[in-house]
């Protein structure tokens, strides 16, 4: 529902003032009612997150762009400022929940696919996964294991994995997105919920690799179920002392040549003035 012109800018204005340290995910959404507030139909949202995606590819990589399409009016000599930071536009990661249409979309431009998987059994992950990991490899950007893939994930921590369970199970009985279904038991083993110590929560992170194989980005949702602030800044001190550390060694010890991190701008930068290079001498 977003405007493409007002995204280019604006995270090309980010680019700038974080010295590239800026990746951009986009999702269409999934909820119905918002797209009204933007004049838009869900109907339409696979069809809009395709036309508004090539038209910000266009908007970052030519100078001047003349456009005209389904969901917004036309630009006609039209060029976008600031230009994107060393002339590498964001890193870009296709958010997606079950759309095959946004893997698909994402293996095309040979950028990253986030698959968020947090209300999702690990079946449909890996489906969705494979897709995007062969059709990356269909167009020519590298192995299948070459594609760069992240998913999401939610837990609750404390020292002990006991207090955890009790502590977390009446947020979970009476949130609106867990509550009222499943317990909080079958949520946990089909889902990527971890409730328990932070050596459990790294133990099951590192579980993802069994079906979504070498991925690079976990995004942790910390947030969730109601919980109050004081308890969310909790969580953060122990993810961040005693789970990223680990998990952060760990995924590269276990990382097989010739497997990429994700793409930082600087290598980014290099790679775009190595392709130029070879250009130019072909």
């Amino acid at each position: 529902t977003n405007d493409p012109v007002k995204i280019a800018e604006d995270f090309a204005m980010l680019q700038h003032v974080a010295d590239g340290r800026v990746d951009l995910m986009t999702g269409r959404g999934n909820t119905g009612p918002v797209y009204p507030w933007f004049g838009k139909d869900i109907r339409d949202g696979i069809d809009l997150a395709i036309e508004n995606y090539a038209l910000l590819r266009r908007l970052w990589d030519e100078d001047t762009v003349t456009w005209k399409g389904r969901f917004r009016t036309p630009l006609q000599s039209f060029t976008s400022t600031p230009r994107p930071l060393d002339g590498v536009a964001p890193f870009v990661w296709h958010g997606s929940i079950r759309s095959p249409e946004i893997a698909e979309q994402a293996a095309y431009y040979g950028d990253g696919f986030f698959h968020n998987n947090i209300f999702w059994p690990a079946s449909h992950t890996e489906q969705m996964i494979n897709l995007y990991r062969e059709r990356y490899a269909h167009y020519g950007h590298g192995t299948p294991e070459q594609a760069v893939v992240g998913l999401g994930g939610q837990v609750f921590m404390r020292r002990n994995s006991q207090d955890a369970v009790r502590e977390f199970r009446p947020y979970f009985d009476n949130a609106p997105v867990y509550g009222h279904g499943p317990s909080l038991e079958e949520f946990t083993s089909q889902t990527p919920l971890t409730v328990g110590s932070p050596q459990q929560v790294i133990e099951r992170t590192l579980s993802f690799r069994d079906y979504a194989g070498d991925y690079q980005r976990q995004l942790f949702l910390m947030d969730h179920a109601g919980l109050p602030l004081k308890t969310v800044l909790e969580q953060l001190d122990l993810l961040g002392e005693e789970v990223v550390p680990v998990l952060r060694k760990e995924f590269a010890s276990l990382r097989p040549a010739g497997v990429p991190d994700a793409p930082t701008h600087p290598a980014r930068v290099a790679a775009a003035r190595r392709a130029a290079r070879q250009e130019t001498q072909a």
